[in-house]
């Protein structure tokens, strides 16, 4: 059962439930779609929030219009520290003849409120800030201090937000949770790992010609669909991992070739998302693409390609023990009834950042936003009102066993 003070943050928190609700859809309604990248109205909301509840609010431009949020609530004494870590951009809403509802208009239907973001991530963003608000309201002092990051940039490299951060000095704590969606079904699942990812960029070079005689020139194009059908039948070599799901590869995610229709392309462009477990090494992976490229040109003798690795983030866990992960599934229990269950999603984002390279043992995701019904990346993204206030309720019981408390009163 929680204690008295832990049933006083509960309570308060319930009363947000409308201004969780305001908040979430507020942080919708301003576009911060990357690319191009431009997270300054998100900024300015959560900045102005974090500010009204307390928190010393400082704002970082990494460029112009690439505005990270730093937020610190302290505790009265030296102690541990608390990291939130949450990013303000997003995908492109795509075809908007997919969509029931305004990409950017924060609907509500019943449970759902719609729009992108809302799961990936400013739903995130939105339940830690009332979490936050919900632990000051109800008179509670934590034993160590909380720090707020809400970024720039996770959709494309992290260049300008967490990488950033964590380059400036600013990633400094000693367990945290990265709010990204971990929510299966009915089920909430702590995230505790994630797998790394490789951005190849592949290049074919041909011959141009007049296209009514084909055979004076080298098609660019054909040659990189048959190298896009030979990478998607790579296997990468891997020890299977416990929670992680394997390596994937997915060819021709982006592709750009050709200048008109009656001249033979000489040049065609494509990008390669691989996704990798722990093992699997960046070398590995690009030795892979260049062995297909290799028997390819064996094969056809007009063939000619080339693989550059433009992105690369390792894969990340952290133990069962970690500290975090342990409040986080206590105080999952205190809030649904049962404890939070291990598990991991497919994709990757900043906690590899602050893992490796800041030291940061955070929960590389745990938040709200259903994996199965969210729609991250997808027409009608949504996330559930219920799950929102769960996890403003679970993160603010989180920081309390991980941190320790006492109240004012």
């Amino acid at each position: 059962m929680p204690t008295s003070q832990q049933e006083a943050v509960l309570k308060t928190i319930d009363g947000m439930r409308s201004k969780l609700i305001e908040l979430t859809q507020h942080l919708i309604r301003e576009k911060s779609v990357n690319p191009p990248g431009d997270e300054t109205g998100p900024a300015r909301v959560l900045a102005d929030e974090l500010a009204s509840i307390g928190l010393k609010v400082r704002e970082h431009e990494a460029a112009p219009k690439r505005v990270n949020v730093e937020g610190n609530l302290p505790g009265p004494e030296r102690g541990l520290r608390f990291l939130f870590n949450g990013h303000m951009d997003v995908v492109p809403e795509g075809d908007l003849s997919k969509w029931t509802v305004d990409p950017f208009g924060g609907v509500v239907k019943g449970d759902n409120l719609y729009g992108r973001g809302a799961t990936d991530m400013k739903g995130g963003l939105a339940a830690a800030a009332i979490a936050l608000r919900g632990l000051v309201e109800s008179k509670t002092i934590l034993n160590g201090d909380v720090l707020f990051h809400a970024v720039a940039d996770e959709e494309v490299d992290s260049i300008l937000g967490t990488k950033y951060m964590i380059a400036k000095g600013l990633a400094k704590a000693d367990m945290g949770i990265v709010a990204e969606p971990s929510v299966f079904g009915e089920s909430i699942v702590i995230r505790q790992a994630v797998r790394g990812n490789c951005w190849l960029r592949l290049k074919t070079v041909g011959r141009a010609a007049h296209a009514s005689n084909p055979s004076a020139g080298v098609n660019a194009i054909l040659n990189m669909s048959r190298l896009l059908l030979a990478v998607d039948k790579i296997e990468l070599k891997h020890t299977p991992h416990k929670i992680l799901p394997a390596p994937t590869i997915s060819a021709g995610t982006v592709i750009k070739g050709g200048t008109k229709t009656n001249v033979i392309p000489e040049i065609c462009e494509s990008e390669v998302d691989v996704r990798i477990t722990p093992g699997i090494t960046k070398e590995q992976v690009l030795k892979e693409f260049e062995d297909v490229i290799d028997k390819l040109g064996k094969e056809y003798p007009n063939f000619s390609a080339t693989a550059d690795m433009f992105a690369f983030a390792p894969p990340a866990e952290i133990p069962e023990s970690n500290p975090g992960l342990t409040a986080a599934r206590r105080a999952t229990e205190l809030v649904v009834g049962r404890p939070a269950t291990l598990g991991a999603a497919y994709g990757t984002n900043d906690g590899v950042y602050l893992i490796h390279d800041a030291g940061v043992p955070v929960v590389p995701g745990f938040g709200p936003g259903d994996h199965q019904t969210g729609h991250a990346h997808g027409a009608d993204e949504n996330v559930r009102i219920s799950d929102l206030l769960h996890f403003a309720k679970i993160y603010a019981l989180t920081t309390m066993l991980a941190l320790g408390y006492r109240d004012r009163r």
